[in-house]
């Protein structure tokens, strides 16, 4: 069911000149010019209770004062929207009318962990497929070495001697002479040097930031240090992504409010679980439509949605192997239903920043 309405908006209205003193209502004057016998003239008036108010015409409306603006009248249709009961018993209560429904094309499938959507980092397909399974070394027995050796484990023990020698030496790819001219360091720095020409590295700035460390003393100011290498995106640019992934045809553009009936008292509660279903969400969404359109394209015609911005950042290890850690922040929209946000390969995270490490010999 649905109903409709519409208010009315008046902006820029034209200023209109303050209104003209009200008229003297007295009988009389004391300066009134006395007559030819030296007396003043006085008025016969009727008592108050007698006297007759005849009807006026309405005041003439004032000349509008030249203005350079222009009077706008703004309409916003408001479609209410409710829809029926679901199975549970619960049903949406739109303000305005949606465009369209994201959840009609769920599945189970969809909604299930083992679903496996395209990751969000704008990596090309074609790039990841072409590298070999050594890249970026030139064969599979120095990746081996490398990946015994960057395994975050500074003091090798004995079972990592035995997993070098299974993994690698004994391995149907270990070739000999491979290993003629290694150098560990030279590999290394091959390494970092194919990860900063990657199609990913390539959208991320890199930023020195300053901050300041307590000295711990309420005596000694605090120090400040520059901690070099932010790596950070505009997030303009990772919405942007977002809005054209494979997950956005599933973004909740128009909120709405859930209701359930309540088994006990027969009347409707409240039913909360998502952000586009918030008191916060719904006031958004109603001033960004009252909102005027950009100046630079007055004839707008395109759809007003909030975005919702979530952020987190937890540490985790930059590659399969090495002791290269990084501290990643990441950016999800608040629009997709957490069901498939919470799915570790839904692919609803964004790349924002990656936090360096610093030493603490760096202090």
């Amino acid at each position: 069911m649905g109903d409709a309405s519409i208010d009315i908006e008046m902006e820029n209205s034209p200023c209109w000149p303050s209104p003209p003193p009200l008229p003297d209502m007295s009988s009389g004057s004391l300066h009134d010019p006395p007559a030819l016998s030296g007396r003043p003239v006085r008025k016969c008036r009727l008592p108050r209770h007698v006297q007759d108010i005849l009807p006026e015409a309405p005041p003439v409306l004032p000349e509008p004062v030249e203005t350079t603006s222009t009077r706008c009248i703004r309409l916003i249709v408001r479609d209410r929207l409710v829809t029926i009961a679901n199975t549970f018993g619960i049903w949406r209560d739109y303000p305005r009318r949606p465009t369209r429904d994201p959840d009609a094309s769920l599945t189970l499938t969809d909604l299930s962990t083992s679903t496996h959507h395209t990751t969000s980092d704008p990596v090309d397909i074609e790039e990841v497929h072409d590298q070999k399974g050594y890249w970026p070394f030139s064969n599979s027995t120095v990746h081996g070495i490398m990946k015994w050796l960057n395994n975050g484990n500074s003091m090798k023990s004995e079972a990592e001697t035995t997993k070098l020698v299974h993994d690698v030496f004994l391995s149907p790819e270990f070739d000999p002479e491979h290993l003629i001219g290694f150098n560990a360091h030279v590999e290394n720095q091959r390494l970092d040097k194919e990860l900063k020409k990657s199609k990913l590295r390539s959208l991320f700035k890199e930023t020195d930031v300053d901050i300041l460390v307590p000295s711990g003393d309420p005596n000694v100011k605090p120090q400040k240090f520059t901690v070099p290498g932010l790596l950070h995106r505009g997030i303009v640019a990772v919405v942007r992504e977002a809005f054209s992934s494979p997950l956005s045809h599933l973004y909740h553009f128009t909120p709405f409010k859930l209701y359930q009936q309540s088994p006990v008292t027969k009347e409707a509660e409240r039913v909360y679980g998502e952000i586009y279903t918030s008191d916060s969400f719904l006031e958004e969404h109603e001033k960004i439509q009252r909102a005027p359109v950009p100046p630079e394209d007055p004839h707008c015609q395109r759809e007003k949605v909030v975005t919702a911005l979530m952020f987190s950042s937890d540490a985790t290890q930059l590659a399969d192997f090495g002791n290269a850690k990084g501290w990643p922040i990441y950016l999800m929209l608040g629009n997709l239903t957490k069901y498939i946000r919470a799915q570790p390969k839904s692919g609803a995270m964004h790349h924002l920043a990656y936090i360096p490490s610093v030493s603490e010999l760096y202090f």
